[in-house]
């Protein structure tokens, strides 16, 4: 785990010094209403104990997910909060590191908020989201989970790094994974999650 960290933490520091300036002219038409683009995210997470009980599953995953966005807004506020409102849909992978088990997501229902400034080439960025998934998790997480189907939730932030063109992201989620109560048990699982993101 603390060499996934260090690696994710000495990726970032490169991506920081390879930067380039996303250029004020271009600012307006970059992230005027209608634009859309195309990215993926890459990282590592790892269950914790929400809600907190005896025998948890402790399962870490590798996780990479493919997504879409579109501005659904342009530029609003004028204050500290002036940014824009993205649409955004991921579909994707993830992989446990307890035998092979891996999940298949979609999240056809996700907003992201991204707080712009044509003074900045970066920008920090709030996440919400829903979609569902096919997994068998279940096989080693059986207190957790009572079906292959479920339902997922997604809240996150990162800060964004704006080049010439596309950009480069680091991120924070939290992840839940249940049924809503189709098939018991539905303890869910409950995860940290840390990616490095790419747009273009």
């Amino acid at each position: 785990m603390k060499i996934i960290l260090r690696s994710m933490l000495f990726l970032a520091v490169l991506i920081l010094f390879n930067i380039s300036t996303a250029g004020a002219a271009t600012f307006s038409e970059r992230f005027k209403k209608g634009e859309s683009d195309f990215g993926g995210q890459l990282g590592w997470g790892w269950t914790i104990d929400i809600p907190p009980g005896r025998n948890r599953t402790d399962l870490g995953f590798l996780y990479f997910f493919p997504n879409w966005q579109h501005n659904l807004t342009g530029m609003i506020g004028k204050s500290w909060y002036r940014g824009a409102l993205f649409y955004h849909m991921e579909a994707g992978l993830a992989f446990s590191d307890r035998d092979d088990k891996f999940l298949l997501g979609w999240s056809p229902l996700m907003v992201q908020y991204k707080f712009l400034s044509p003074k900045r080439r970066w920008a920090p960025n709030v996440m919400l989201g829903t979609g569902f998934s096919m997994t068998n998790w279940k096989d080693v997480a059986d207190r957790e989970l009572g079906s292959e189907f479920q339902f997922l939730l997604h809240a996150g932030t990162g800060l964004e790094f704006f080049q010439k063109e596309g950009a480069y992201s680091i991120n924070y989620r939290f992840f839940h994974v249940s049924n809503a109560g189709i098939q018991f048990p539905n303890i869910g699982l409950n995860a940290h999650m840390f990616t490095l993101g790419k747009r273009f």
